[in-house]
């Protein structure tokens, strides 16, 4: 092949060869990309899994605390009444 048959080719088929070059690459990175947002998704969710259930484990003990409120709440009430009706 001499120097004019090789430009031609370059010039003929440059541009497909660039192009299928430039495709290979970003499917790439963008491959790469996808699986890092996957890792850092699964991160996340393990975050606020872990989050909820805490919120749950709090929800729990306020709920057992108005519970033992109330109890509190109604004897103090009661007390309240039998004094006055002592009086």
């Amino acid at each position: 092949m001499d120097l004019l048959e090789i430009l031609k080719s370059v010039f003929q088929y440059g541009g497909t060869i660039i192009m299928a070059a430039l495709f290979v690459w970003v499917f790439i990175q963008d491959k790469t990309k996808n699986n890092k947002m996957i890792e850092d998704n699964t991160q996340m969710l393990k975050v606020l899994t872990e989050s909820n259930n805490n919120i749950a484990k709090s929800l729990d003990i306020i709920a057992n605390n108005l519970v033992i409120i109330d109890g509190k709440v109604d004897r103090n009430y009661q007390e309240a009444l039998k004094e006055r009706s002592k009086k």
